[in-house]
C-alpha cells in the first residue's frame, strides 16, 4: 500500500505544473481548480462511498484541476467488506465504470477503469471495521498501436486451431 501512495504522491508533485488552462475547453468533464477546492473537497463525485464510512482525513490526498485528477481516499467503517465488494459491483457501473478485476488474498482490490482514468478500490477487513482505500489517476496511454492491434489478430488467427 505504500508503494501506491508514493506512486500518487509522485503523480501529485509532477502534475503540481499542470494547474493553468492552456485553451482547453471551458465545458471540460472537470472542474477548475477554484471551483474544485470550492465543491466537497476530497471527495470524487463519480465514486461513491458506503453509508456508514467515514474519511481517514490524515491518510487521504486528492489534486484536481480542469485537465485531470489524482487521489488517494481513505475511509473507515463498520459494514461487513463482502457487503462493500457487492456495494461497489452494483454501484460503480452506475457511474460509468467498468470493472476490470476483483483480488483477493486477505483484502480486496477491485480494479475499474473508463477511458481515460483508472480506479483502484481496496477493501481491507480488520479486527472491528473495514477500511475502504479509493485510488483515482489518469489511465496510462496504451503502446497498442492499431498497427500492432492488427498484427496481432493476423497471428492469432494463423495460428488458431482448425475445426
Amino acid at each position: 500500500m505504500k508503494k501506491l501512495f508514493i506512486i500518487f504522491a509522485a503523480l501529485f508533485v509532477l502534475a503540481g505544473c499542470a494547474t493553468t488552462n492552456r485553451g482547453g475547453s471551458e465545458n471540460s468533464s472537470y472542474p477548475s481548480q477554484t471551483q474544485a477546492t470550492a465543491q466537497r473537497f476530497l471527495k470524487f463525485d463519480d465514486v461513491p462511498v458506503p453509508a456508514g464510512f467515514n474519511m481517514i482525513d490524515n491518510e487521504s490526498f486528492v489534486f484536481q484541476n480542469d485537465r485531470m485528477r489524482v487521489g488517494l481516499l481513505k475511509y473507515s467503517g463498520m459494514p461487513d467488506a463482502n457487503q462493500v465488494v457487492q456495494f461497489y459491483k452494483d454501484q460503480m457501473p452506475m457511474y460509468n465504470w467498468d470493472m476490470i478485476n476483483i483480488i483477493e488474498y486477505g483484502q480486496k482490490v477491485m480494479n475499474f477503469d473508463r477511458a481515460d482514468q483508472t480506479c483502484i478500490i481496496t477493501v481491507q477487513p480488520q479486527s472491528m471495521r473495514t477500511v475502504i482505500a479509493i485510488a483515482v489517476a489518469p489511465k496510462a496511454k496504451s503502446a497498442m498501436t492499431e498497427e500492432k492491434v492488427q498484427k496481432y489478430k493476423e497471428l492469432k488467427s494463423e495460428y488458431a486451431p482448425q475445426k
